[in-house]
């Protein structure tokens, strides 16, 4: 480790830092004290003069080998929160290893980071509302490389409320680490859930009644601690399939024993959520119920980042990482897909890691995919979707892969892909997007409109790697209405 970073590290740590004023509106979130400290990086930020560090957690791989193969060794994650209202916050980062460029995803940010000495970094955030992934040209990705440590700076809005740690319907974590001893299962009086910032629980909340319940703050819950599909959790971190309306704001999941966040019940929301840490396979991001809502948020998932199966699905604004298994968007494995009106919009995939490790001559499940049908779903009522402004930075293996098993029936129609923008994919046989139906199901009416690979808006699929069954579907279009003739 670096001297610098021995500096940081070892400094006095704020444990909460409100600047007021003319001085600014940073608010420096605190840290339970027995907890350490990343050893990989350490971050300070700075507005309008005074500077603080802001504390910054690490999660390892190592303890999860023991669970399944896929994991892989000495890989970490740090990642450092913080809230402002207004004026740009300058974030200084210290890497533990020299570096001769870094860059702050996704890059629809457009925020330059610039290289201030061999081993430090600097670039200044606007505005809040955004999770970044800070990256270095010594520990950068590719199709076969992946990155050994990972770094994420998220920027929230201020909270605007707090609840009454007196309130009896409340269950308020202060500052400070709680063992909750597996999945915490929330007591019919209970309708909120707070974790103050720098609280930081080892396990997760299932929920028992039928009203809403809110789950918010700032705070983190880890399940570090727990084994892989740890029967003490009911499918997720947070499960919230019992009752409806619920919502999930704020706070950050990390090293789920499974899923991150199930609620297959009725009108849920999962908005500002940070979920991080995905070492095994089975680590899913978000399963959701009818009329749910997943906005805003940050999701590294192991397994399918959006499970697209439920009716009046709306998903928008958020950043992914793909790690090395599943789909962003799932649409599969249940024995029916009985859905329709689905809109998911404005979504960054900042990596997909499905080859890496898999070396130069990569060959993928049938998991693997941006939009995935996997399994053997077999009994299709599915329309009415739309997948609006998708932005795919680096070189993506497979795109589409939606093949129907031979026994599957029924019918898949009015898909909308609008406005999506893609890195070079490989021209590779047997990395190819396949659009199929069976003999008793058909799919009809998908329309990809200024859908572009490499900078070239898409109108003949079949120079771009696709395979379109034409016996089992009809209405598959290529549009590029911007396009100058």
């Amino acid at each position: 480790m670096t001297s610098a970073l021995d500096i940081i590290v070892k400094s006095v740590l704020v444990v909460i830092a409100v600047i007021i004023g003319s001085r600014g509106d940073l608010v420096v979130y605190p840290h339970a004290d027995i907890l350490t400290p990343s050893t990989k990086f350490a971050v300070t930020l700075t507005q309008r003069g005074p500077t603080f560090p802001s504390f910054t957690y690490i999660s390892t791989s190592n303890h999860r080998m023991k669970d399944a193969s896929s994991v892989k060794p000495n890989r970490s994650v740090s990642w450092t929160s913080f809230a402002f209202t207004s004026t740009p916050v300058t974030v200084e980062i210290y890497a533990a290893r020299s570096f001769s460029k870094c860059y702050v995803r996704p890059r629809r940010y457009n925020i330059p980071c610039h290289r201030i000495t061999s081993n430090v970094a600097r670039f200044d955030v606007p505005h809040n509302g955004l999770t970044m992934s800070v990256e270095f040209d010594t520990d950068q990705s590719s199709t076969t490389k992946d990155i050994t440590d990972k770094l994420f700076i998220f920027v929230d809005e201020p909270e605007t409320h707090v609840p009454l740690k007196t309130d009896p319907s409340v269950m308020f974590f202060d500052v400070g680490v709680h063992d909750l001893n597996g999945q915490l299962h929330l007591p019919p009086g209970i309708r909120q859930v707070y974790l103050a910032p720098g609280a930081f629980l080892q396990g997760g909340f299932i929920t028992t009644a039928s009203h809403p319940v809110n789950i918010t703050g700032r705070g983190i819950m880890s399940g570090a601690i727990y084994p892989f599909h740890d029967n003490r959790f009911v499918w997720g971190l947070v499960n919230m399939d019992k009752g409806s309306n619920h919502l999930l704001e704020g706070v950050t999941l990390v090293d789920s024993p499974q899923f991150f966040y199930r609620g297959q019940s009725s009108f849920n929301t999962v908005r500002n959520v940070k979920m991080l840490a995905p070492w095994t396979y089975n680590s899913d991001g978000v399963g959701i119920g009818m009329d749910g809502l997943v906005e805003d948020s940050f999701i590294w998932a192991n397994d399918d980042t959006f499970k697209v199966y439920q009716s009046n699905l709306v998903v928008r604004r958020c950043v992914v990482w793909q790690a090395q298994n599943g789909a962003v968007f799932q649409m599969g494995w249940w024995p029916d897909r009985r859905m329709r009106n689905a809109t998911l919009s404005n979504i960054d995939v900042i990596h997909t890691d499905w080859c890496t490790f898999r070396g130069e001559n990569c060959r993928i499940s049938d998991n693997d995919a941006v939009l995935d049908l996997g399994g053997q779903t077999n009994d299709f009522e599915t329309s009415d979707v739309e997948f609006r402004n998708i932005r795919i930075e680096d070189p993506c293996p497979r795109t589409i892969y939606y093949q129907m098993s031979d026994g599957a029936v029924g019918s898949v129609s009015n898909f909308r892909f609008l406005n999506w923008t893609m890195a070079p994919q490989p021209l590779d046989a047997a990395l190819h997007n396949v659009i199929s139906g069976s003999r008793e199901s058909r799919i009809t009416d998908w329309q990809f409109v200024n859908f572009t690979i490499g900078g070239n808006c898409i109108t003949n699929p079949a120079i771009n790697n696709f395979i379109i069954d034409n016996r089992t579907t009809s209405e598959i279009d290529f549009k590029c209405p911007s396009q100058k003739h």
